[in-house]
């Protein structure tokens, strides 16, 4: 059986849910369906990310989707929802400001 591939966005948002929530790692992950070793490296892989881009340009490439474009050449494509793109940008904001 395949395992699912989850996009970044959508961890982005798992982690806001995780932060916001009373969770334990492995119970969230079972709660999700994925492995508690997949929750600590896209925590990784985020953290990264936005560490190594720091404040980025952000511009509305449709008015369904808003693009982000990191230093690192990854390109995160967020809904133009507030609830979509609200944990995205704490989360950037947030390590941003760790550095």
């Amino acid at each position: 059986m395949r395992r699912q591939r989850y996009s970044a966005e959508q961890w982005a948002a798992w982690f806001d849910e995780f932060e916001r929530g009373d969770f334990t790692v492995a119970g969230f992950c079972q709660l999700k369906g994925v492995s508690s070793n997949a929750f600590y490296q896209w925590r990784k892989r985020l953290a990264e990310a936005a560490t190594a881009a720091g404040f980025v340009a952000v511009e509305v490439s449709s008015p369904a989707l808003v693009e982000i474009d990191l230093p690192s050449g990854a390109i995160l494509r967020v809904p133009n929802e507030v609830a979509a793109l609200r944990p995205v940008l704490e989360v950037l904001c947030q390590l941003d400001s760790d550095r």
